[in-house]
Parts: C-alpha cells; structure tokens; sequence
C-alpha cells in the first residue's frame, strides 16, 4: 500500500519481542545490541533489518497505560506492597506504582525503524 501510494518510505513501530526479558536495561541501549554476525539481537528487530529497514531512533515511551494499584496487582499477579518500580512478567521496562495515589504507570517502549521504498514499478492493488 505505501509503495502504490508512491510514499518515500514505511516507518514501523517495532516492539522487540526480547526487551521482556531485559526490563532492567535502556530501549536505547537495547536496540543498539548486535550479535556476532552484526544483526541485531532482538528477533523481530532483525527481521526488519534483515527487510531492508534501519533503526531509525529508541522510544522509551511509545504507550503509557496507567490504572489502579489493584489492576496492576489483578493484571500483573503479584502484590505491589509499597511506592516503587517493580519488574512485572512480560513488560518490556519497569512498571511505576504510587500507593498514595493508589496508581500504577506503565511506558512500554518500542524501536522506529524505517524501511525506503524504492522508486519503481508500483505494484497492482490485490483482487
């Protein structure tokens, strides 16, 4: 669709399907990991690169959700028993709890990368 619009380039909101495993660790610094072979160490960011695309910049905070104390402690399966930052299974970074206020804060982050579109023949729309 973006090359039969004729756009320069496709720009994907990659979230690295490791990062759950590294909360502790920078999206910055995440993203910027490489293996052996010079790809890149997140799966899915390396399929993108594999694609053509480059990583274009970090976003810490791509999507913020927030809820109470008791959902983050219903959604999470564990008890957040005082203020503080808490590592919570499958989130890719640290989940923010304030028991005064009785609320939880949650930025998941992601990579930008950007895939060029060649000029060229534009493709025919599907059937």
């Amino acid at each position: 669709m973006a090359r039969l619009r004729r756009y320069r380039a496709l720009i994907a909101c990659v979230r690295p399907t490791l990062k759950e495993r590294y909360p502790l660790v920078p999206i910055d610094r995440y993203a910027a990991w490489t293996r052996e072979d010079g790809l890149p160490f997140d799966p899915w960011i390396r399929v993108h690169v594999r694609l053509g695309g480059r990583i274009f910049r970090a976003a810490p905070r791509s999507m913020t959700m927030t809820g109470s104390v008791a959902d983050w402690e219903s959604w999470a399966g564990m008890a957040f028993p005082e203020s503080g930052e808490y590592v919570v299974p499958r989130a890719a970074s640290l989940v923010h709890i304030d028991r005064e206020a009785a609320i939880g804060t949650y930025d998941d982050p992601n990579v930008w990368v950007v895939h060029p579109l060649a000029p060229g023949r534009v493709p025919a729309p599907a059937a």
